[in-house]
């Protein structure tokens, strides 16, 4: 069996991490898949931990490592620097499992058109609609500048959907969460 690549993308606030946060509380998630953890410059959100949810690190530290090569794809998206670590890629080969990656947009589509090792596919992560997006990034208590920056990216990144293998729209978590783990499921021995 090769390593299949999983993307997950989508707007900030479509509930791509906590999609994720519930599948791999299952065990055929844990035993078949590895989830990489990004690198980001982005401050750090209440609840969010370091090594959990993202490697949170300067911008002098993700740019060395970036002119080293260090990252699969990376991508700067409103100011902050994301990026995948290879190592995950690699630990997965190794480990004969499939790796799930949760990024942006962005890198999701420079993943679908340069990744040249294994199989790609990309999934796309939507809210209900703009409004429930709203609300979703209301909650996240960051700044109302902020906020409507991230609205308009998502405007853009919605149009991106097209592009994707599959979109799964996250009106119901329960729902959201049986539609992804039935695509994952279905195509890891792709």
């Amino acid at each position: 069996m090769g390593t299949r690549v999983f993307i997950l993308s989508g707007p900030g606030g479509s509930g791509k991490t906590t999609l994720l946060n519930k599948l791999f509380r299952k065990k055929i998630f844990k035993k078949n898949f590895i989830r990489a953890i990004s690198w980001t410059t982005r401050k750090r959100r209440p609840k969010e931990n370091n090594g959990r949810d993202y490697f949170f690190v300067s911008k002098e530290k993700f740019l060395a490592r970036k002119k080293k090569k260090f990252f699969l794809e990376s991508q700067k998206v409103l100011d902050n620097y994301y990026g995948t670590p290879k190592y995950f890629y690699t630990q997965a080969k190794h480990a004969q499992k499939n790796l799930i990656l949760c990024i942006d947009v962005k890198g999701g589509m420079y993943l679908k058109k340069h990744h040249k090792v294994g199989k790609i596919t990309t999934i796309f992560i939507a809210a209900p609609d703009s409004g429930e997006l709203y609300k979703r990034l209301l909650s996240r208590a960051e700044k109302k500048n902020i906020i409507d920056e991230r609205l308009a990216l998502a405007k853009k990144e919605m149009l991106a959907q097209k592009d994707y293998d599959y979109v799964v729209i996250n009106k119901n978590i329960k729902t959201a969460v049986m539609d992804l783990e039935d695509i994952l499921l279905a195509r890891r021995y792709e």
